[in-house]
């Protein structure tokens, strides 16, 4: 009798897939992977011995650079036509210097000459001459002392002629003063003196001797002939009582004969500037 197969058998056997035949090989490619390591790991200092390591040698030291000197740069080389020519230019402008200071030194010195002129006239009146001094003053040195002289430049002082003309008067007291015979003379000699203040008389022209009559005549004729820093010298000999009838007259002429000295120097000393100045020039 034929029996019939069962369920089971007749179940067909399926043959592994793709996939599952890669993920066995990658498996065992794995395993062969650390197989070999190991075995490289193991046995690889037996099979190549080690090599010495190459060491790259230490860099050498620099040298210390020495430090750098200081630049020098030659002069450069002047020919001699080149340093004879800045000489002669040299020369040149001294020169010019040289004469332009002699300009300005010439046209100072006649600037201060006129200056000095117009002074001289100024100082013979009876007026006040302050405005030319001044203008000689701005061309004398700076130390140049002119304080008295300023002074007497704001008042003025009168002329000799002025001077000459007032003198007579008071020559006539100075003499009655000097003929007063004081307070312990006789009679007559008071009498004598009382007469002479009536009536003056006076020996004009009697210039020998000491006596007051002779010195006041004497300095009479030393102011007409315009020398009143003389005539001055002269009264100085007289007594005191004469000198003090002179007073008022001697001050103002004491004054002219400052004026006088004072513009007389400086009138020298711009004319000995000139005469310096054209003895260099020659």
């Amino acid at each position: 009798m034929n029996s019939t197969p069962s369920s089971a058998d007749s179940t067909p056997v399926r043959a592994p897939s793709i996939a599952g035949r890669l993920a066995w090989a990658v498996l065992v490619f794995a395993i062969l992977v650390l197989a070999l390591g190991a075995a490289v790991i193991r046995f690889a200092p037996r099979v190549f011995p080690t090599l010495p390591v190459a060491t790259s040698p230490a860099p050498a030291a620099e040298p210390i650079q020495p430090m750098p000197q200081p630049l020098t740069v030659e002069a450069p080389v002047i020919s001699p036509e080149i340093t004879g020519s800045i000489a002669e230019i040299a020369r040149l402008n001294a020169r010019v210097e040289t004469l332009e200071a002699r300009q300005n030194r010439a046209t100072r010195s006649a600037s201060a000459a006129l200056a000095a002129a117009a002074l001289l006239d100024a100082a013979q009146t009876s007026r006040p001459f302050s405005r030319e001094l001044a203008a000689v003053t701005a061309l004398l040195p700076a130390n140049t002392d002119l304080g008295t002289f300023q002074a007497l430049a704001a008042t003025g002082a009168p002329s000799r002629a002025s001077l000459a003309l007032d003198f007579p008067e008071y020559a006539a007291r100075a003499a009655v003063a000097a003929r007063d015979p004081g307070q312990g003379a006789g009679v007559w000699p008071r009498l004598i003196a009382g007469l002479s203040r009536v009536v003056m008389i006076r020996p004009v022209g009697h210039t020998t001797g000491r006596t007051p009559d002779a010195l006041l005549a004497r300095a009479e004729t030393e102011l007409s002939e315009g020398d009143v820093d003389l005539a001055l010298q002269t009264l100085s000999g007289l007594p005191p009582a004469a000198g003090q009838a002179l007073d008022p007259w001697r001050k103002r002429a004491q004054d002219r004969a400052d004026i006088d000295r004072h513009t007389a120097r400086l009138r020298a000393e711009a004319l000995k500037d000139l005469a310096d100045l054209n003895g260099e020039t020659k």
